[in-house]
């Protein structure tokens, strides 16, 4: 029995495991979501799954709970699987980037939109180096 095969279309692997394999979404990215992504990725690590698949539909979200998430897949024991339905916005992307190399993959129908930084209160990167440009009164 192929078990990952039947959790989404996007993963066509041959590898057979005994059991379900543990699935990550993500949907949103803040302090909650990324201590589940935490606890689940552990969970992943102890199941015999040969990899961690995790599906992301976001719109994005804090920049500190992305981090802690890349953590978790860098720190990972067992290869780990990023997968889009739907969006991958902002967080979103940088987190599908963070998938192990040749296991990184997207639905034909999903959008991937990545963004320049913004800083609150000052603005997009290209509007700070206007504003510096500037001759000040």
């Amino acid at each position: 029995m192929n078990i990952i095969k039947y959790f989404s279309p996007l993963l066509k692997e041959k590898e057979f495991i005994d059991g379900l394999p543990v699935v990550i979404r993500v949907r949103k990215f803040d302090e909650a979501a990324a201590k589940e992504f935490s606890e689940q990725v552990s969970k992943a690590q102890n199941t015999g799954q040969p990899i961690v698949p995790v599906i992301i539909d976001s719109y994005g979200g804090q920049v500190y709970s992305l981090m802690s998430m890349i953590s978790d897949i860098k720190h990972s024991k067992i290869p780990v699987a990023t997968m889009i339905q739907g969006k991958a916005m902002s967080c979103g992307a940088i987190l599908f980037s963070f998938g192990t190399e040749g296991r990184r993959y997207m639905d034909s129908d999903a959008t991937l939109m990545i963004h320049d930084v913004s800083s609150s209160g000052w603005g997009k990167i290209e509007e700070i180096k206007q504003t510096l440009k500037k001759p000040r009164d």
